[in-house]
């Protein structure tokens, strides 16, 4: 049931998003396999939900980032911390020092939109 309804956000997302244009790119962050296989199942599924979902409007994730690439792209430092990260990322934004986002889960998917336009050259930076 939980990947179904994964499936039927990322469904409606995508009709929402769709009406400003096609997308140019859809960017995941991969997952480094944790020891509980339980928790790497629960990744897997999630990732597969979206895909089925993606794939009904003909997308495809077309990028996969490792963590460290980046975390290295936004930083310059493969092992940063979240708060470099989130510090990298309101520079980058040109953010003020003291702009909090939400959640880490924020910066992070902010840091993994940047670092994909920053590894093609897709903005100036």
């Amino acid at each position: 049931m939980r990947y179904e309804l994964i499936e039927a956000y990322t469904l409606l997302f995508l009709r929402e998003q769709l009406r400003a244009g096609p997308f140019e790119a859809i960017v995941r962050e991969t997952w480094p396999p944790a020891r509980d296989y339980r928790q790497n199942d629960k990744i897997h599924g999630a990732w597969s939900a979206v895909d089925r979902a993606l794939s009904r409007y003909g997308y495809e994730v077309n990028a996969n980032l490792t963590p460290s690439s980046v975390k290295r792209t936004v930083t310059g430092n493969g092992k940063a911390e979240k708060a470099e990260v989130a510090a990298a990322v309101r520079r980058l934004l040109g953010l003020t020092e003291d702009y909090r986002f939400a959640t880490d889960d924020e910066s992070d998917a902010c840091a993994v939109v940047l670092a994909y336009l920053i590894a093609n050259d897709l903005i100036d930076h």
